[in-house]
């Protein structure tokens, strides 16, 4: 995620903000990336937070370290922009947030979806009413467990599918419908104990409909797939992503309308942009206009880890639960 990070703020442009340095235990990692962008080496967090030159920390590390490597920078009186997932559980990402709050420093999960130019097209469609009322909704995210990184099998590292990969397509839900109704999750475990395919059903408030299957145990060679379907009372839209193993330089994707009235589908324009590199520039503007990020909010957050941990005493128990 780093490399996605840097390379997207760089593939963007940006005139006000810029990597500074990075850290990592692995000093070899650590030494090939600070040669490979012209950064400053740490190996060690906190020395690296005494760094002046250092205004916001940019925290890629493994799903279980992120409260405590993000405590340790808010109480640095650094800003904090986290991967996610925020936290292993509810309570852990409150204590990120209140921590940043208790040092006057902004914090922002990096929910991607929310800038992903197809998804931010899609919102914009959603919202102008384009579309009418919105009947239900279908997202599909598969793909291999990555091989890149042996934490990500582990359960109790990972938080399994739920966190790691499908948290995408219900944080974007959320962000795209509001307040959730319930939730009712199904999964099958892997050879390491994980449920790592998992479908998701989510009723919310507004009487729409969505399902939402994810899977990191596709068959050897199935492409990274991404899909969205959103289907109104006055139009669909459909979002269509292939790629290689991971998400890379060949995929293929179509963003389609089907309109009211039939006449077939058209394709949909929209901004070209990398958005990973959107959301960082994003937050860096929040922070030097002194304002708290409002494409991604505490209270957004925080409702999507309950739906999250909801989803994940679902596959336990079988049971359908009020949210």
């Amino acid at each position: 995620m780093f490399d996605a990070h840097l390379g997207g703020l760089t593939a963007n442009g940006s005139d006000n903000v810029k990597y500074a340095a990075v850290c990592d235990i692995d000093k070899e990692k650590c030494n090939e990336k600070a040669e490979k962008y012209g950064l400053k080496a740490y190996y060690d967090f906190e020395e690296m937070l005494e760094d002046p030159d250092v205004d916001v920390v940019d925290i890629c590390l493994p799903s279980h370290l992120h409260e405590k490597f993000a405590v340790i920078a808010a109480k640095a009186k650094k800003h904090i922009f986290l991967e996610k997932p925020v936290a292993m559980s509810v309570e852990s990402a409150q204590n990120i947030f209140d921590t940043a709050k208790e040092n006057g420093v902004r914090i922002m999960v990096a929910q991607t979806l929310r800038f992903w130019a197809e998804y931010a097209k899609i919102t914009e469609m959603v919202r102008s009413g384009e579309l009418g009322d919105i009947v239900s909704i279908a997202a599909t995210r598969l793909g291999q467990a990555p091989t890149w990184a042996g934490w990500y099998q582990n359960p109790e590292m990972s938080g399994e599918l739920l966190l790691n990969l499908t948290i995408h397509d219900i944080d974007y839900v959320h962000h795209l419908l509001g307040k959730p109704k319930s939730i009712y999750s199904a999964g099958s475990k892997d050879a390491q104990g994980g449920f790592n395919d998992v479908v998701n059903i989510i009723k919310f408030e507004n009487g729409t409909n969505v399902v939402i299957d994810g899977s990191m145990s596709m068959t050897p060679g199935y492409p990274f797939t991404m899909y969205m379907r959103v289907l109104g009372t006055k139009g669909t839209v459909e979002f269509s992503f292939k790629a290689g193993v991971n998400i890379d330089a060949g995929a293929v994707s179509s963003l389609t309308v089907f309109p009211e009235g039939g006449g077939g589908g058209k394709p949909v324009e929209h901004e070209t942009y990398d958005a990973y590199g959107k959301e960082i520039q994003y937050f860096a503007d929040c922070i030097e206009q002194g304002t708290d990020p409002e494409m991604v909010t505490e209270e957004s957050v925080l409702t999507v880890t309950k739906s999250l941990m909801k989803a994940k005493e679902s596959l336990i128990t079988g049971e359908v639960y009020e949210l």
